[in-house]
């Protein structure tokens, strides 16, 4: 028998649609705020979720955002049910992770068929494999308020880092400036020795060197970059088709030479719909890039794709004829 919370302040309409939905054979659990429905979901590991917007303590748009944002609940499909309408709210409930959105005028069978089509479309994004039943866990008030706090100091930590990358384009003239621009700012959230961008179309490949760095951990670094191009593209390039520009005005590569590369990490650059490039860093530590650089990288690579690849072809329509 398939499980649904409902969160809503309004008892009237926690009653109606506890009542739609047991007709129909689901098992109903119900919270009387967004700080309740977190603790619901969290315990009783529903499949599938109806979240009112506007509630004490915490809202349903905080609600699917939390619940989103975790492993352990992330898959179980969540329905706004509101009385807001407006093209904005139901802009910002798709925001939230949403997997649909109806309104408080619902009709009965409309209801049933929204939790039947998201419970059935998280069944196919599994696979037909049945849902992960993770250990119920209990919430307390302060955790999930602690949990909200982490969240929005994450996303503004993004929207921050996104809006850096971005800005970019207004601040910088010209493409190696612009992508040192780029890399200036990944390395000051990102520990790395050498990074790179490789721009596929031309093979220009501009590294800049961060921290002390020996040849070989530099000759270890660009056979890498060959390599990650070779991966992106899927056709065979070879160092010796990389066109290096270096920057490296502290005088730091080739200072130690029995260091070696020990951590690598790639990762493609989108832009217009296609692959442009390629972005490398490496370092001598071991396990240097954890989940939090990746996170960050994940973050900064479409935004930086767009700043570096347009700087790129404002270069080439501004090139003189010859």
């Amino acid at each position: 028998m398939p499980t649904v919370l409902i969160a809503d302040d309004s008892p009237t309409l926690r009653r109606i649609v506890t009542s739609v939905l047991e007709r129909e054979g689901f098992e109903v659990v119900s919270a009387e705020d967004g700080v309740e429905a977190v603790q619901g979901v969290f315990r009783t590991q529903p499949d599938a979720v109806i979240l009112d917007v506007q509630m004490p303590r915490l809202s349903g748009y905080v609600a699917a955002r939390l619940l989103k944002d975790d492993w352990q609940t992330a898959d179980i499909p969540v329905v706004i049910l509101t009385s807001l309408d407006a093209a904005s709210d139901r802009y910002w409930g798709a925001q939230t992770g949403a997997d649909r959105f109806l309104t408080k005028d619902f009709e009965a069978p409309e209801l049933i068929a929204a939790i039947q089509e998201v419970i059935r479309g998280a069944d196919e994004a599994r696979g037909g494999r049945p849902p992960m039943r993770p250990d119920a866990v209990e919430l307390t008030d302060d955790e999930v308020l602690a949990r909200v706090s982490e969240l929005l100091d994450r996303k503004l930590f993004e929207a921050s880092v996104s809006a850096e990358v971005t800005n970019i384009a207004a601040d910088v003239r010209g493409f190696e400036e612009t992508v040192a621009a780029v890399l200036a700012v990944l390395g000051r959230i990102v520990d790395y020795d050498l990074a790179a961008v490789c721009m596929l179309d031309d093979r220009l490949t501009y590294v800049t060197v961060a921290r002390e760095s020996s040849q070989s951990q530099y000759t270890e670094f660009f056979g890498a970059v060959a390599d990650a191009a070779t991966q992106v593209t899927g056709t065979p390039v070879m160092v010796s088709d990389l066109v290096p520009r270096v920057a490296d005005p502290n005088g730091l590569l080739g200072r130690d030479d029995e260091g070696r590369m020990a951590t690598f990490l790639s990762m493609p650059l989108r832009a217009g719909g296609r692959v442009v490039g390629c972005l490398a860093l490496s370092s001598a530590t071991k396990n240097a890039f954890g989940e939090t650089s990746l996170n960050t990288l994940r973050l900064v690579e479409q935004p930086a794709a767009v700043v570096i690849n347009n700087a790129r072809l404002a270069g080439v329509a501004g090139a003189p004829s010859s």
